[in-house]
């Protein structure tokens, strides 16, 4: 083989090789979920410790060290010398962090130049992991500061050891590549932060960028969304109320959501649903107040229900340590529930309480939802949609399809069939959604079947930047009733801070 021929195989088969994120395969096979949705989604060993555990984390480290270390190994093989070497293990950091197989979305790089460096200079880069180790994970919790310090410390072992010129400036050049990799994340952050010296602060130093730890988001069970992440999220989520004949009801907390819409199928049940009252909110702000000093309460809109009252309520006999604000995000459910994950996002990046009220603004601008019901009978109950009755008296059985826009359930169309109802949802959604630009929530009550098929065309064509499948809780089924097929979108979210 020439060695060009042997050149642009390395160039091409690292870049390749790097693109096979280790991360993202291992989290799909430990727990059937993408990294890149969970923790701080950065597809890198750190965040598969944290997120998922401790051994598919060590397979992941000993993968993406070998990617950076292979390209070293063949370029010396093949004896193309150690600046070919070093754009090999750099194209191979290239591909970690845009990895052509998994839609250019990896990870930072750090654990491939690492390996990179191993096969350079094993004694020298074996001492300073510990002092990497160190400043990430004790003293500062920043990948940034730690990859920093260990280089430098590492560039002055090479030098004492008498290394050539590119192996001395090898930490330095693989340092840029994966600064540069970080770039398209860097730079949104640093344009829309009003405080540019605590977002310094908040990548160099995340230990020390405290005041987000005293903000809570709270909002409600009406929001939908799954259990594991709002724990993840640490979201405080309050129930609503479920009155039925023989009982009542902590909604999502004390009843089997399934036997739920088995009795609404089977049995005549009229359910009544009501608000947390401003008592279960001030016993919730009273324990906040022990540990936060800032509360954000996004609430659905009080078109719908008497929450956004509630929580306004108790704020004024809330303890005066406690600033709280109570947001109106103009809608309900999942899409109600992406307005809850901007804030809970946006408080993760670092952001003070008014910038995260700006991203509130921005999420609320950008969600939507759009579903398919059964039967309009528990909406016209409840009074709840815009000119319903006369719907009902001018048709037929039919399957209607439901928006939420400013507070008001609508009429969007009805079909004679649900499968068609589903069909025009489906294509709504690929008309107005562009590939790509969306994290989008699957939505429904007791039709596991009919969502999981609809959930399938809708990944193949609109390829979300996030996504996942949540059953609506007995208080909203209650008013929308079973059998609702339906999505929620959230426009843009990448576009949000996220954790450096």
């Amino acid at each position: 083989m020439t060695a060009g021929a042997s050149t642009f195989l390395l160039l091409i088969g690292s870049y390749l090789f790097g693109s096979v994120s280790s991360a993202i395969l291992i989290t799909r096979l430990w727990t059937g979920k993408d990294i890149r949705t969970l923790g701080n989604r950065n597809a890198g060993a750190a965040n598969v410790g944290r997120s998922v555990g401790i051994f598919p984390a060590a397979l992941v480290t000993i993968i993406d060290f070998s990617k950076g270390a292979i390209p070293v190994m063949l370029a010396r093989y093949w004896k193309l010398g150690d600046m070919w070497a070093l754009a090999g293990a750099s194209a191979a950091a290239l591909g970690h962090s845009y990895p052509i197989y998994f839609r250019f979305r990896g990870g930072k790089g750090l654990a491939v130049s690492l390996g990179a460096l191993l096969a350079f200079t094993p004694l020298e880069t074996f001492i300073t992991l510990p002092v990497l180790g160190l400043v990430y994970l004790v003293i500062t919790g920043s990948a940034v500061t730690g990859a920093l310090v260990s280089l430098a410390i590492l560039i002055g072992l090479n030098i004492w050891s008498g290394r050539s010129l590119i192996i001395i400036l090898a930490p330095l050049a693989l340092l840029f590549v994966m600064g540069l990799c970080s770039l398209p994340e860097a730079i949104p952050a640093w344009r829309k932060r009003d405080d540019k010296g605590r977002l310094i602060v908040q990548w160099l130093h995340p230990k020390d960028s405290l005041e987000s730890n005293h903000i809570a988001i709270v909002t409600d069970s009406v929001a939908s969304l799954p259990q594991e992440l709002c724990r993840r999220e640490n979201i405080h989520v309050v129930p609503l109320t479920l009155v039925l004949p023989d009982k009542t009801y902590q909604d999502g907390v004390d009843i089997d959501t399934r036997e739920f819409y088995r009795w609404l199928r089977e049995r005549e049940l009229s359910p009544k649903t009501s608000a947390p009252s401003p008592g279960e909110y001030l016993t919730l702000f009273k324990q906040l107040a022990k540990k936060h000093k800032v509360a954000l309460v996004l609430t659905p809109a009080k078109e719908l229900t008497q929450v956004w009252d509630s929580a306004r309520l108790a704020r004024e006999q809330a303890p005066k340590t406690l600033e709280i604000h109570v947001i109106d995000t103009r809608t309900a459910g999942p899409a109600q529930g992406f307005a809850v994950l901007s804030a809970a996002r946006a408080k993760s990046a670092g952001l003070s309480p008014e910038e995260i009220l700006k991203a509130i603004q921005t999420a609320q601008a950008n969600v939507g939802l759009i579903g398919v019901l059964d039967t309009l009978k528990f909406l016209v109950e409840g009074g709840r949609v815009q000119d319903a009755h006369r719907w009902v008296k001018s048709a037929l059985h039919v399957y209607p399809m439901i928006t939420l826009t400013g507070g008001l359930i609508r009429l969007a169309g009805l079909s004679r069939s649900k499968k068609k109802a589903v069909n025009r949802t489906r294509r709504w959604l690929e008309d107005h959604l562009p590939p790509g630009a969306a994290a989008l929530a699957y939505f429904h009550t007791d039709a596991h079947e009919e969502i999981q098929a609809l959930s399938n065309q809708l990944e193949t064509v609109l390829q979300p930047t996030e996504s996942f499948i949540t059953e609506l809780t007995p208080v909203l089924g209650a008013h929308a009733g079973p059998g609702i097929v339906g999505v929620a979108w959230w426009m843009n979210p990448e576009k949000m801070i996220l954790t450096p």
